[in-house]
């Protein structure tokens, strides 16, 4: 369990110091408090040298807060306030009953730093693992504005949306990603483990092999032979590949290249367009200043693309010009995009026609997806259907010749 170092003042202002183990620092503040001291400083000693780690500290430690958890702290949050509680209670009462121990942890903390008189938005931007940017931002809205409880719920259902169009968009991929390893896999095993077994019987018919078993015996031999070579190729390959992709100029070559790839690339280029129109509106609709929105959205696109665009569009409204003359001129984004930003802006509902954008490719994507799961379904079984049939075939056509030789 780990072991924090704490300051404290007691009623009549005296500094004490000292050590209490605790699961979290949320603990070590309340037990202080009921003691009567005033809570200055918590820290975490480091472990000493040689001392075990639990299990429970182990998984806590690599714990991560997920979108559920944050749809359900928002939620909640929101209802308490709305209800007219402090937010230092709520946050105490969220403290205690939040699942997550990751983010349990962090909310007594954000609690700490409240009580101690800094604003809810500067406690949660000590937290990026936890709290995005947007989300901070918004907070820092809702403080200003006096409608926390209403930036909250907003916050909850733009999560749960972006959560939905991000699992459409893994569904498309995963599939036909699993199902084109599984029958590589198959092919492999039926060619370097299947195959080589009846090599000694093909050799001892004296028979001309046909081309597709002279083929497959081939390929056989050196895919046994030169697998380690193979295998270092597709190794050294891939860490040149993910060095390079995390460069500025590597990661926006890949993410511009994923987005020209057939049918994939079309539902990652309208998953993008959709988050970009959804957090926009979301942000503009919660009172956060046009400018800051979209510095934000550069960060939260998803794209390296995409965000290129994005701050062109930043630079353009910071000239005073329109948000929508550079994404008609964008070649990632439709023209209906542009227009539509352009009513927005003349009619004084930007929000509201982003988030119709947003809602339409949102749409787009799900309806995408259907159609993408049953065209690559059949495609996949033929194809892993022809090649086994194509294996099968090379093993008994030298039979065929050798009964044919024997007639």
């Amino acid at each position: 369990m780990p072991v924090f170092a704490y300051k404290a003042r007691d009623a009549a202002g005296k500094i004490a110091d000292g050590t209490m183990e605790a699961p979290h620092k949320g603990i070590v503040a309340d037990k202080l408090r009921q003691m009567g001291f005033h809570v200055v400083g918590i820290s975490e000693q480091a472990a000493a040298a040689g001392g075990g780690v639990l299990e429970g500290d182990l998984l806590e430690k690599f714990q991560r807060v997920g979108t559920r958890d944050l749809v359900i702290f928002n939620n909640q949050l929101a209802t308490m306030i709305s209800s007219g509680m402090t937010l230092i209670s709520s946050l105490n009462v969220l403290g205690q009953q939040i699942e997550n121990k990751k983010l349990q942890q962090i909310i007594l903390a954000v609690r700490d730093d409240v009580e101690r008189g800094n604003p809810f938005s500067g406690a949660l931007e000590k937290y990026p693992q936890a709290f995005s940017p947007l989300f901070v931002n918004m907070i820092r809205a809702g403080e200003t504005g006096g409608a926390m409880d209403v930036i909250l719920h907003r916050l909850a259902i733009f999560s749960e949306q972006a959560e939905e169009i991000r699992n459409n968009v893994k569904t498309a991929m995963t599939y036909p990603f699993v199902i084109l390893v599984v029958s590589l896999s198959v092919i492999l095993f039926l060619v370097m483990g299947v195959f080589p077994k009846f090599e000694a019987m093909f050799n001892s018919m004296n028979v001309p092999l046909p081309l597709p078993t002279q083929i497959l015996l081939n390929l056989s031999h050196f895919l046994r032979s030169k697998w380690p070579v193979l295998l270092a190729l597709i190794i050294g390959g891939g860490i040149g590949f993910f060095r390079y992709a995390a460069t500025p100029a590597g990661r926006y070559v890949v993410d511009f290249s994923v987005l020209q790839v057939p049918v994939f690339g079309e539902i990652l280029k309208k998953a993008a367009i959709s988050r970009f129109a959804r957090t926009l509106g979301t942000l503009v609709s919660s009172g956060v200043p046009l400018l800051q929105s979209l510095r934000i959205v550069e960060t939260t696109v998803g794209n390296a693309a995409m965000a290129k665009i994005v701050v062109t569009v930043a630079d353009s409204v910071n000239r005073g010009e329109s948000m929508s003359a550079p994404l008609r001129e964008a070649k990632l984004f439709p023209p209906m995009v542009g227009h539509m930003v352009s009513i927005g802006e003349e009619s004084g509902t930007l929000d509201t026609i982003l988030n119709k954008i947003a809602d339409f490719y949102d749409s787009e994507v799900t309806s995408m997806v259907k159609r993408l799961s049953a065209v690559v379904e059949p495609i996949m079984l033929v194809f892993i259907g022809g090649m086994v049939g194509l294996i099968a075939l090379s093993l008994f056509l030298p039979m065929f010749s050798l009964i044919k030789v024997m007639g």
